[in-house]
Order: C-alpha cells, then sequence, then structure tokens
C-alpha cells in the first residue's frame, strides 16, 4: 500500500469510528421560559440575588426598631414582611443590627442569642441576610447616643466568631457602624470626619466579615481608604443607598460619568453589588416641606444602570409598597412601563430566551419592573445536554450540559454543581459532582463592549453504582448551597431558568434538582 493510499485508509477509518462514538451520543436542547408558562409571570426564586426586605431590630430590646409595640419581639415584623412580599420572589434580608442600647458595653449572652433567633428564622424562612450594624436612628446629629470608635472596634471583635458561625445565612456585610443608620454620615462623635478614623472602622468590619463573604460600602471613596494594595481591597463592594438616575446632592457623587461612577463600573462585574431608591414619601409625594417632592424614578433608565454596574440586589422596599400608604410610587409605575425586546438588543442588556413570548409563539409584553425583577444577579439559563445513548452499570458515561447566565452580574459565594440520578421511585441514588465553579459564571466578558453571552460548560465522568437495577431512570442538575448546614434545603439551591426543566423536590425536603432527561438501564 502507498504512503498516500495508506493515509487516506487511516483517514477513512477515523472518520468511521468518528461517527460511531457520534452515534452513541445524544444531545438534548432546551428553551428558557415563556411567558405563559406555569409560573412565567412570577419571578423564579434564586438564592442571594433579586429583590430584598429590609428589616431593623433593636438588639438590646429584642424588638423592631420603628414600630416597638407593634412587632414587640425578634422575628415577627420579618415575618410579616415575608408575607408581604411573597409575591415578588424575595431571598434576601437587609438585616439592621441596631447596637444602640450596647454603647459602652459588651455584647452579652442575650444578645447573642437574640441575633441567633433571627438568623435561625432567616434560615428557615429560606433567605439570607444583607447584613448591616448601625448604632444611630437619628439623622443631621439628632442621635441621643451614639458610639466611639472603641466601642465600634470592640463590638467588632466580639462578632467575628458569631458572625463566622453563621456565615451560610449571610450574603454580604455592609460596613455601617458610623452614623444614621449606618450610612457613614451625622455620627454623634464625629467618626466620618476623619480618614483615619474610617479607614480603621472598614478594617474592622473586614475583620469582623466570615472568610469568603464581601464587605460593601457606599462609595468608592470609602474603599479607596485602604489602598489597592490592601489584602481587603478586593473584598470590598459597594452599596448605592440613593438610586436617583438624575444628579443630586445626596447621591455620593455616583452620577453617570464620574470618577466614582467609573470605578464602579470598572469593579463591578467581580463584585455582589446592593443598592435602593430613596423613599417613596419623600421622593414622590407633594411635601411642602420637601421642594424637591413630586418626582418619580425613571424605572427604564434604572434598569439600564442596573444592568451596566452588575447589580445583585435591589430593595424592594423603597419607593413600592410603602407601609400603609395609598399613594402610588416609582416601581408601581414601573408594572405600567413596557420593556421591548429592540430595546434591549439595542442597548446589549440581557435577553432571556422565549421571555417575550408565548407557548404558541404569539408576542408577550413585560413590563420594566419584571425585567429588574428578573434579571438582578444571576439567571442560569440551560442550553443542551451531551450524554451517551446508553448507559451500563459500573461503566463511566461522559456527561456535558452548556449553559448561559442572563443576569446581570455572576455569582458568589458558594454553590456545588452536581449531576444527579433519580430512581422511579424518586430516591437520588447516584450524585456525581463536578469541578465547576459558579463564580465563574459571567453573562459576558467584562472586557467586551458587545456584551455577547458566553457560554459555560459543566462537564462529568459520571460513573454509576454497579448495583442499580434495569428501569427508567431521570438525570437532573443539582445547584445546592456549599454550607453544610444549607446544602440540603432546597430552598437554597439554584433553580435554572427554562420552561421545560422542570423543577423536582425530594419528599424528604433535602434536594432541590433541575431534571434535565431521562436514561435507561
Amino acid at each position: 500500500m502507498t504512503k498516500m493510499r495508506l493515509k487516506t485508509w487511516l483517514l477513512g477509518v477515523g472518520m468511521v469510528a468518528l461517527a460511531a462514538r457520534a452515534g452513541d451520543v445524544r444531545t438534548v436542547e432546551y428553551r428558557g421560559i415563556y411567558a405563559d408558562d406555569p409560573c412565567g409571570r412570577e419571578g423564579l426564586y434564586n438564592p442571594e440575588r433579586g429583590f430584598r426586605l429590609e428589616v431593623a431590630l433593636d438588639v438590646a430590646a429584642r424588638n423592631y426598631v420603628w414600630d416597638p409595640e407593634g412587632y414587640p419581639d425578634v422575628t415577627s415584623y420579618l415575618d410579616s414582611q415575608a408575607v408581604k412580599y411573597r409575591s415578588d420572589s424575595v431571598s434576601l434580608v437587609q438585616t439592621y443590627f441596631y447596637l444602640t442600647g450596647l454603647v459602652g458595653r459588651d455584647l452579652g449572652d442575650e444578645d447573642f442569642r437574640t441575633m441567633q433567633t433571627f438568623f435561625d428564622r432567616l434560615r428557615a424562612l429560606g433567605k439570607k441576610a444583607v447584613l448591616r450594624f448601625a448604632y444611630e436612628t437619628e439623622f443631621m446629629g439628632r442621635a441621643p447616643v451614639g458610639p466611639t470608635y472603641g466601642d465600634v472596634a470592640n463590638h467588632a471583635r466580639q462578632l467575628a466568631p458569631f458572625l463566622a458561625a453563621n456565615r451560610d445565612v449571610i450574603a454580604v456585610v455592609q460596613a455601617g457602624m458610623i452614623g444614621a443608620w449606618g450610612e457613614w454620615h451625622s455620627s454623634v462623635h464625629g467618626l466620618e470626619r476623619t480618614d483615619s478614623v474610617k479607614r480603621a472602622v472598614l478594617e474592622a468590619v473586614c475583620r469582623m466579615t466570615p472568610a469568603g463573604r464581601y464587605v460593601q460600602v457606599r462609595v468608592p471613596a470609602y474603599k479607596n481608604l485602604l489602598g489597592a494594595a490592601s489584602r481587603d481591597y478586593g473584598r470590598v463592594s459597594f452599596h448605592d443607598d440613593f438610586i436617583i438616575i438624575k444628579p443630586h446632592v445626596w447621591d455620593g457623587g455616583l452620577s453617570v460619568g464620574t470618577p466614582a461612577y467609573r470605578q464602579m463600573e470598572a469593579e463591578s462585574p467581580w463584585l455582589p453589588m446592593d443598592g435602593e431608591l430613596p423613599w417613596g414619601t419623600w421622593s414622590a409625594n407633594r411635601d411642602p416641606d420637601n421642594p424637591e417632592a413630586g418626582w418619580l424614578i425613571d424605572g427604564w433608565a434604572t434598569a439600564q444602570r442596573l444592568c451596566r454596574l452588575h447589580f445583585t440586589s435591589l430593595s424592594a422596599i423603597h419607593n413600592y409598597k410603602e407601609g400603609k400608604s395609598d399613594d402610588k410610587f416609582s416601581m408601581q409605575y414601573w408594572k405600567e412601563t413596557p420593556v421591548l425586546p429592540d430595546s434591549l438588543r439595542a442597548r446589549r442588556m440581557p435577553l432571556s430566551d422565549g421571555y417575550f413570548r408565548n407557548a404558541d409563539g404569539t408576542p408577550a409584553r413585560r413590563n420594566v419592573f419584571e425585567y429588574i425583577r428578573d434579571h438582578l444577579g444571576y439567571r442560569i439559563e440551560l442550553q443542551r445536554l451531551s450524554l451517551p445513548r446508553k448507559w451500563r452499570r459500573g461503566a463511566c458515561h461522559r456527561v456535558e450540559l452548556a449553559l448561559v447566565n442572563r443576569g446581570f452580574s455572576t455569582l458568589f459565594n458558594d454553590h456545588e454543581v452536581c449531576f444527579v440520578l433519580l430512581d422511579e421511585a424518586g430516591c437520588v441514588c447516584a450524585v456525581q459532582p463536578t469541578s465547576a465553579d459558579v463564580r465563574t459564571w459571567q453573562p459576558y466578558a467584562p472586557d467586551d463592549t458587545l456584551r455577547t453571552p458566553l457560554e459555560h460548560k459543566v462537564t462529568a465522568d459520571f460513573v454509576l453504582p454497579g448495583g442499580l437495577p434495569r428501569g427508567t431512570y431521570r438525570l437532573g442538575l443539582w445547584l445546592p448551597d456549599g454550607a453544610d448546614r444549607l446544602k440540603f434545603n432546597p430552598r437554597f439551591a439554584i433553580r435554572c431558568a427554562n420552561g421545560d426543566v422542570p423543577w423536582w423536590t425530594s419528599a424528604d425536603g433535602r434536594y432541590g434538582v433541575n431534571l434535565l432527561t431521562e436514561i435507561r438501564l
């Protein structure tokens, strides 16, 4: 056989072998969520992203700060808010622990029990804390009492082991501690007036914060006090407490184009970002004592900013369902503001598959409120699954799953990525961990001005146990919380944004699994 004929023969053999291997593999493709899918108009409940609540607990008095008579215990206000915002798919609670009554003394056992009761209730509700400690509840220096730096440093040292023990239920820690509502202004002792004191407080908060959790400050100037060489610099993110879009004296210098805004924009792809609108009772009402009142926050402009700055969470309390007022606030107008796919494409914002259509192919209308609710943080949309056609007990099976993230940001904190096998009785009979890291699932490359969606792969060599009986099994994707205490709680497992991927929870309440396909043994 000549060299050329040998090469041709070998190539032919190779192509036959490749075709044989390809024939042994099947591919399952997935779609997004249609508007008229079951729950297609509701938010997809997922941990550590989306809208958040706001609860303020007086630790020493063991009641709700703003209405101690109406909510005279540790958790009743939290419970009432969880019910009020149930339809908004809220998995986060901005948790203020006010230490007002503890100025000048150590935290006691009862104080720790009070905070532990609150954390335990968060776990039971399937929620995590956006945690902030504060002391002062009055504005413009009118608080009757406030901490010294010594109080802050002492309490931070005491809190560190307690927070480490509750790391699983803490999504992020906000710097807090200084001034009215922990916003770093108007403190009784003027702690915000000296850069060295602010730096020391931020360093104390960083040391107090559990390993692997980010710290948020309101403006980049506070973060920059640490210096880029600081070991804590990379774990400090931002919370914008005055999102109004148009420039304002109280916006912290975060208007588009300012140095502070540009810094946030540059760093936000790798950081969990939080924020809130001002109170609607302040901004939207006609108040004779507030000449700037009577305006609303533009929903479409807000959506663009939240996307551009990779926001993870946003308060559902401000400018939405405030108190008992009958006034109509900004977010309620957002529900009347349409968002169009062409507008999203023009601004290269995330566009989820099937989001603007019904199952029969007809177009579906979406509004700004829905869009923000559904795209804050991550939105994991499966694309396709490749797996062997034939499965055998004791054999190794190559599985590959492709996905995109349609959300504003990547994921943070700890989550495992596993394939699981369910038998006909609904029991998990095999779990195959993978090396996938959810924190790398960026929506697009941060330096890509076109914002082209990135495709991420999850692969595994799934070895089936040898004693499995013949029958039909279901293959699933399990994305549990990385903490041992929450791993087997489906409320903290990630659910994918696919209308043709059923969500299954086990009868024993331990697993929440995205069902991918069936296989036969």
